[in-house]
């Protein structure tokens, strides 16, 4: 191998640079392959030009120490003629300490901007494989998003932990790669070699334990399924393990396993078992576990909430709703992956939605998923933004709880409401079985096919409204009962830039003796119908199962109505209610689930005039009624 001084490298990777230029596929965003454009503000196009068959990543990690070193070998395939530079993503605090090219070392080599950028010499030929190992070391800690953190701050133990935690754009502050969710992995080894007395937690089987010397410990981990970028985690610190075994329908098995801090081994054994039962209910809904030839496993860390790192979920406590979320990551986040970060609610809106149905299949106390499912409602309400992710580098709107989290995971059980139990999930199963999608990527555009094929029905319009539009429709209904009779008369007005949501809700009349449900189909913006029961009405309630993202104000012209009036609103502290009604007898305040907050028994008077203190209320939408001798009157307001 030739020796090539610095000027003449340069000059050659800089003119390979312009040649091996790729027109970029039509879902590459801004952002999505996180370097030059997280840092320089730019497209990047590392790794467009050639596909990762294999990596095995040799790490050596110390958690006493924030510097790590390693060395990582890929198998790659070029995907263009004339390969000539192969290039990878590694941060600039990151050293590159050698490269080698079979069994030579190069010197060809840059590393600036965030990227390495090796000169291989002769072509190497388009859909062969070859391969390259990476020496590098540094301290990863140093990185603003915290992708490789050093935790020295654990409860009751002083021992240090190291964890890892990629997801979007970190994986190249800890090892060199390709940074984006376009390509995936299509197998990885990883060897992490640790202080004795640590473990190591890693994707895949565990095939061996090695002891080199006296002081260290090698744990090797092997991988076998497609996995993303992001997904490859790596965390160190004195574990202990235990491991559960759930056990299929069909008589399979598979190991449960859990690296959990020594001080934490007892509550983590009696929560963590929670998760047998949800991993036969996800698999009776969406076929096989995934990853079921290897395992499912927790690694505890000290982070808030949680990773769905493949096989391994790191984990910053056992509560059910997180364990339930990061096992449906699995399916979705894992198995497949959102193909472009403005599709993120693919992910996490689909692992929002199966913990509430977790919740509601498993726990025993039915009210604490009727409380979840009024949350996630709520908090999907608190902004008129749309579920598709514009801006994919501001990562407090890309990771919004309201919006990719809530809203998406309210846009899929709108979607259950439509289609129905048996085709919506059938159309789930469809989805994760798609050979083109399955252990790959997929956009929105893809589900909405799957959707569509198995239902039978045109989509469009709902993705349209609720999916890249922005806010939620609220109704005035007005009703009366001539009879049997009951007339209706809706008006549908919206926050944000859709004109008209078209989505079918239900509607229940009853008396409290008896009731009817009814489904409506909304045509405009405002319509009117009738429906025909049995039995007389004293109250209607809109959407009574929550399928549905909207809100509505009832008036039954049945009974006389008031004048209300409501200051300040919105409201912050206080909520002032006035009338002139001189026969009002009750006031009540209740949120949309109908949920009743304050109650007052009213003498009549006058003037009403009260102040109720709402500061301790969540931010959304309310309603207070009054009721007279023969009047009843609703008025709304929004707490913020």
């Amino acid at each position: 191998m030739k020796t090539w001084s610095l000027f003449i490298v340069l000059i050659i990777l800089g003119s390979f640079q312009l040649s091996a230029q790729l027109c970029k596929p039509d879902f590459y965003f801004l952002g999505e392959n996180a370097i030059t454009a997280k840092h320089n503000k730019k497209k990047s196009d590392v790794g467009i030009d050639y596909d990762v068959v294999y990596h095995r990543l040799e790490l050596n990690i110390d958690p006493r120490k924030s510097p790590m070193n390693g060395a990582v070998t890929t198998y790659f395939k070029p995907l263009i003629d004339n390969f000539q530079i192969i290039k990878f993503d590694l941060a600039n605090n990151m050293s590159v300490d050698s490269v080698i090219y079979h069994n030579e070392r190069i010197l060809a080599f840059s590393h600036s901007n965030h990227i390495i950028s090796i000169l291989l010499g002769t072509p190497v030929i388009k859909g062969s494989t070859d391969s390259i190992i990476v020496h590098y070391s540094g301290n990863p800690t140093a990185n603003a998003d915290a992708s490789y953190v050093l935790e020295k701050d654990r409860p009751i133990s002083d021992a240090p932990s190291v964890s890892t935690l990629s997801e979007p754009y970190g994986a190249y502050q800890w090892w060199p790669c390709k940074n984006g969710i376009y390509d995936k992995i299509d197998s990885l080894d990883m060897l992490v070699t640790v202080p004795k007395g640590n473990k190591a937690a890693g994707l895949g089987i565990l095939i061996s334990t090695q002891q080199p010397n006296d002081s260290q410990l090698i744990f090797h981990w092997k991988h076998r399924y497609p996995v993303a970028t992001y997904l490859v985690a790596v965390a160190v610190t004195d574990y202990v393990e235990f491991t559960d075994w759930v056990h299929f329908v069909d008589g399979d098995s598979m190991p449960i396993l859990n690296y959990v801090f020594p001080e934490n081994i007892d509550d983590a054994k009696k929560y963590t078992k929670v998760v047998l039962p949800i991993m036969r209910y996800y698999d009776s809904l969406l076929g096989d576990y995934p990853f079921k030839n290897e395992k499912y496993g927790h690694a505890q860390f000290m982070r808030g909430g949680g990773m769905e790192h493949q096989t391994m979920s790191f984990m910053g406590s056992w509560s059910f709703g997180l364990i339930a979320h990061e096992l449906a990551h699995q399916w979705f986040g894992d198995k497949i992956t959102c193909n472009s970060w403005s599709d993120l609610w693919l992910n996490e809106g689909f692992a929002t939605y199966f913990t509430l149905l977790a919740r509601e299949q498993l726990q025993d106390d039915k009210s604490v998923f009727f409380s979840e499912l009024i949350g996630s409602r709520v908090k999907a309400m608190l902004d008129i933004e749309s579920v598709y992710r514009i801006d994919t580098l501001n990562r407090a709107s890309l990771f919004s709880s309201r919006i990719t989290y809530n809203k998406g995971a309210q846009l899929l059980r709108m979607l259950q409401w439509q289609l129905g139990d048996s085709l919506f999930f059938k159309s789930l199963r469809n989805y994760l079985s798609d050979e083109n999608l399955s252990y790959n990527f997929a956009r929105t555009d893809d589900l909405k096919f799957h959707l569509e094929a198995t239902s039978r029905k045109d989509l469009t319009a709902f993705f349209n409204d609720w999916f890249y539009g922005t806010g939620n429709p609220q109704y005035e209904i007005i009703w009366k009962q001539k009879g049997k009779i009951v007339e209706l008369a809706f008006v549908q007005t919206t926050n944000g830039d859709v004109d008209f949501f078209s989505i079918p809700f239900e509607i229940l009349l009853s008396n409290g003796h008896d009731s009817a449900y009814f489904t409506i189909e909304p045509w405009s913006n405002q319509f009117t119908t009738s429906v025909e029961i049995g039995f007389i009405a004293d109250s209607l309630q809109f959407d009574p199962n929550l399928w549905i993202l909207a809100t509505a104000t009832t008036h039954n012209q049945t009974q006389k109505s008031t004048d209300v009036f409501l200051y300040p609103n919105p409201a912050k502290d206080e909520i002032i209610v006035s009338s002139f009604d001189s026969t009002l007898t009750q006031l009540n305040l209740y949120d949309i689930t109908g949920k009743v907050l304050f109650e007052k028994a009213l003498s009549p008077a006058k003037n009403l005039l009260i102040s109720i203190p709402v500061n301790h209320f969540t931010n959304g939408l309310y309603f207070i009624e009054l009721i007279g001798t023969d009047t009843k009157s609703i008025a709304k307001f929004v707490k913020e």
